[in-house]
C-alpha cells in the first residue's frame, strides 16, 4: 500500500491522470513532482525552523 491506497485504487489513478493530462505529458508531471519532492526536502534540511512555522508546518514535517 502506497499512501493508503490498494493496488486498484493506484491503477484507477493513473488512468485518470493520464486521461486527463495525455500521454505525454505524464513524464513531465511526474519529473516536475520529483523536483518539487526534492525542493522540499533541501528546504527542510536547509532550515529545520521552518517546521515550527505554523502555517508551514504541514508541509515540512
Amino acid at each position: 500500500m502506497i499512501f493508503g491506497l490498494g493496488l486498484w485504487e493506484l491503477l484507477l489513478l493513473g488512468v485518470i491522470i493520464v486521461a486527463i493530462f495525455g500521454l505525454n505529458r505524464v513524464p513531465h508531471i511526474a519529473r516536475n513532482a520529483g523536483r518539487v519532492y526534492g525542493l522540499r526536502q533541501r528546504l527542510k534540511r536547509q532550515y529545520p525552523w521552518l517546521s515550527r512555522v505554523p502555517w508551514l508546518s504541514r508541509f515540512f514535517r
